[in-house]
């Protein structure tokens, strides 16, 4: 079975939805809440204050109901009547209409027996009692919508904030548990959670649960088994009739869900329900576009590896082919060609000098050519040396020198890493050199023990570091992204700063593991 995103709220035949006696019988439930309540209390006490004078006007003889004393006593039932609507609604209304009905019957079989008296009463109840129900309906449909307009500009506006702080970051499941801090905020629970479907196979369910009180265990294995439930019905689930857990559903299917337990003891509302529906919907886009944007990254990182990989080993091949084949040749060239020089024919010697020095020069350009693919150093002495290598080569070309700074103890790190941080100091040596106008440059390596630093530094014109290190690109500055890079697929982070005429500073941090 394939769920659609944002599927609606489940069918009739949901256990969600309550049936017509089970509504009729609420009132009935909730009398125990009632009697502990002031309000309750409070509208006995009116019903009490109308149903007094009335007794006391029969007991004293104004027992004529076209008397006007008589019909007013009849008439203080209304009070009671609008204060229940407004505390309890049009149910508060009408049960107090029927109490006050039975507390005045009696009346009738004492003092109305005769005369069609007892008919004369009935219809002023009949009449009192139903206009004053009449009007705490109108009471009670308004404050109704008073109420419902509220909670409505309540959940959009909670809504609105649980979009907005999902919105704009993709660690989405860092904010969750703040999403559910506001749930619990804004509405009656006692608890909320989230469970999360693990973004690989074989991976766990993240359960992420906030309560209202601390003192309150945390509801870990209900989540748990309300998620399996939910995951195997694809449809929202309960346990009784103030829990429930909704889907996160996507085009996939179940990928998690969302679920709360509340904290009075009526059942949840239907408006409940649905704002939890909705607040599960933002959630699942959320998630499930960050976890869209990782794969995206982790794709893009994966590819950009393997095409650093394979540079590399294509460097390394050239490198060694230019040692092992064009060197050589170039060195035999060389001693053939000193060899014809000490012959002694004065008529060629100055040719050969020539041929000779052209032969050297070449043969010191292919082994540099040859290093800086692939420094053999690097691989058999470590960073440090291939390091100490490649700085002492600028020293000679700057006016003001490159220094290299050690700190820490030095030490052999994995070679993915040597590589990375040789290959980025390289990278901007050359930037100096060719870009900064600098008159000198300090390469500083400080083997930590968390971690592995490399910096570098210099005097140059420098350049506006924009917000958005990608940027970089756009500025045609492909050198420092591709540093940024590098240091990203070994883990690294990289920090960048330069401002005009004050030189620029990059900074690689790498963490080391206990290993």
């Amino acid at each position: 079975m394939k769920a659609e995103a944002g599927a609606s709220w489940p069918s009739r035949s949901s256990p969600l939805r309550r049936g017509y006696w089970n509504r009729l019988l609420d009132p009935v439930r909730r009398v125990p809440q009632r009697l502990r309540q002031r309000q309750f209390w409070q509208v006995q006490v009116l019903v009490a204050i109308a149903t007094a004078p009335h007794y006391a006007m029969e007991s004293l003889g104004y027992t004529n109901p076209f008397e006007t004393l008589h019909g007013l006593a009849i008439t203080l039932y209304i009070l009671p009547l609008l204060y229940a609507a407004l505390s309890y609604g049009w149910e508060g209304a009408v049960l107090t209409a029927l109490w006050g009905a039975t507390l005045t019957s009696p009346s009738m079989w004492i003092w109305h027996r005769s005369e069609y008296h007892w008919f004369t009463e009935l219809g002023q109840m009949a009449v009192t009692l139903p206009v004053g129900v009449l009007v705490a309906w109108r009471v009670d449909l308004e404050a109704k919508q008073r109420r419902r307009a509220e909670q409505t500009s309540a959940s959009l506006s909670l809504l609105n904030e649980i979009g907005e702080s999902l919105s704009h970051t993709l660690d989405v499941e860092e904010r969750l548990p703040a999403v559910l801090r506001r749930l619990l905020s804004s509405l009656p629970l006692r608890a909320a959670w989230l469970c999360l479907e693990p973004e690989s196979a074989g991976g766990d369910l993240l359960v992420i649960t906030e309560v209202a009180d601390s003192r309150t265990a945390a509801p870990t294995g209900l989540a748990r088994d309300l998620h399996e439930q939910l995951a195997a019905t694809l449809e929202p689930v309960t346990e009784g009739d103030r829990t429930v857990a909704v889907p996160l559903l996507t085009e996939a299917g179940v990928q998690g869900s969302l679920g709360v337990t509340q904290a009075e003891p009526e059942p949840l509302s239907d408006e409940t329900l649905e704002l939890l529906m909705t607040a599960a919907h933002q959630v699942s886009v959320a998630v499930e576009n960050a976890r869209l944007y990782r794969q995206r990254q982790e794709s893009m990182q994966s590819y950009v590896r393997r095409i650093t990989e394979a540079q590399e080993e294509e460097r390394l091949r050239i490198a060694r082919d230019l040692h092992d084949d064009t060197a050589q040749e170039l060195v035999g060239l060389v001693r053939r060609l000193e060899q014809l020089r000490s012959a002694g024919d004065a008529t060629i010697s100055r040719p050969v000098d020539e041929l000779l020095e052209k032969a050297r020069a070449t043969l010191h350009s292919v082994r540099r050519y040859s290093r800086d693919l692939r420094p053999s150093v690097l691989d058999d002495l470590g960073l440090l040396a291939a390091l100490e290598m490649v700085v002492e080569g600028v020293d000679g070309r700057l006016a003001g020198g490159a220094r290299l700074q050690v700190g820490g103890e030095p030490r052999r790190l994995p070679a993915p890493v040597e590589l990375a941080l040789f290959r980025i100091a390289q990278e901007a040596l050359r930037n100096v050199e060719k870009h900064a106008e600098a008159t000198s440059v300090t390469v500083e390596l400080d083997f930590r023990e968390e971690a592995v630093r490399l910096g570098v530094s210099d005097d140059g014109r420098g350049f506006a570091v924009p917000r958005n290190v990608s940027d970089l690109a756009r500025m045609g500055k492909l050198g420092l992204l591709g540093m940024k890079e590098r240091a990203e697929l070994v883990g690294g982070s990289f920090e960048l700063s330069s401002s005009r005429g004050r030189g620029t500073n990059l900074a690689v941090t790498v963490a080391m593991g206990d290993g």
